[in-house]
């Protein structure tokens, strides 16, 4: 077995999760660090290394909050870009994987236990079918995962949170136009995020409150704010039906994020299930497809998995080898 540590991160411009473990080890705690720039964001991986616990860095894996291109992620909710060259220089190591944060979520998926699972629309998942995993937080991420063979799994990376989004019931059109006026254009992540939740009560005739104000008063009983959370809710089953069909996802769709986590009992399953199954002609299709609410940060757990007991200490001339 390796004797060393690697270092597993998911920043998304204002937050960071940090773990630090032996490779092929799950991240069984990680950190949640406050986290808007890149200075923050060195400080912060300078501190985890200085720490140590499992010895020599052997390699890291970073995920983030927007398109990977050619080595770089610009992220979507902040200021800065994360590089792999960069990383590179900060962690002292040439092995460093730099991917999209729904992909390394993807990647997750087939690792949960079943105690960080939650059945939110019955069904059976296919053997060997692909996986379709979303979450509403900040932004609305969308992944694929495909079946390699008979032991492994291919990432597919999406920006489907950016998709045009239309109204499918006669309650929800109030609701698009409030949002065309204030965004001109709108897409799916301008309602199944944390803004998407304020704008949906707004749009209602609630006040400016915070995602989280809305759902305390939801739980509360307050009425405007339970029909906020219940449009959001057939919304979000909407496109988890849309996600299904776009990746085939007959091996279940998983919902990942700290907004959902909030949510808990405030889900209105019904409005969930009704929409994700209005599908016309693929309403049968997707009808026994399992939708699960994943506990937790999938993403580290995702991350995790590009490593191995047997994982070794590269040299920095090993570069190009790595690359490949």
């Amino acid at each position: 077995m390796a004797k060393g540590s690697v270092l597993l991160a998911d920043v998304n411009g204002r937050d960071l999760a940090l773990a630090v473990v032996r490779p092929g080890d799950p991240p069984r705690a990680h950190q949640e660090l406050a986290c808007g720039s890149l200075r923050e964001l060195e400080l912060h991986l300078a501190t985890a290394l200085a720490k140590g616990g499992h010895g020599e860095l052997i390699g890291a894996a970073v995920c983030g909050a927007g398109p990977e291109i050619d080595g770089a992620i610009a992220l979507t909710a902040g200021d800065f870009t994360v590089t792999q060259s960069w990383l590179r220089a900060v962690l002292k190591t040439p092995r460093v994987t730099l991917l999209n944060d729904f992909a390394a979520c993807a990647l997750g998926a087939p690792r949960l236990a079943n105690t960080a699972m939650t059945l939110i629309h019955a069904g059976k998942p296919a053997k060997n079918a692909p996986i379709a995993v979303i979450g509403p937080n900040l932004g609305l991420g969308v992944a694929g995962l495909s079946p390699h063979r008979n032991d492994g799994w291919v990432p597919v990376v999406s920006e489907g949170g950016h998709i045009d989004f239309t109204p499918g019931e006669a309650r929800e059109v109030p609701v698009f136009s409030a949002l065309q006026i204030k965004y001109g254009r709108v897409s799916a992540e301008h309602f199944l995020s944390q803004q998407g939740l304020a704008d949906i009560h707004m749009a209602l005739g609630g006040d400016t409150d915070s995602d989280d104000v809305i759902l305390s008063r939801a739980r509360d009983g307050d009425a405007r704010a339970r029909e906020a959370v219940s449009i959001f809710s057939a919304l979000l089953g909407a496109f988890a039906g849309d996600a299904a069909l776009m990746f085939a996802a007959r091996g279940g769709v998983y919902i990942n994020s700290p907004l959902m986590e909030r949510f808990g009992d405030l889900l209105d399953r019904a409005a969930f299930a009704r929409r994700f199954s209005d599908k016309g002609r693929m309403g049968a299709y997707v009808q026994g497809i399992p939708v699960y609410l994943a506990i937790g940060r999938c993403t580290l757990l995702g991350l995790s998995g590009l490593f191995s007991a047997s994982d070794m200490k590269y040299a920095a001339d090993e570069v190009k080898f790595l690359d490949c």
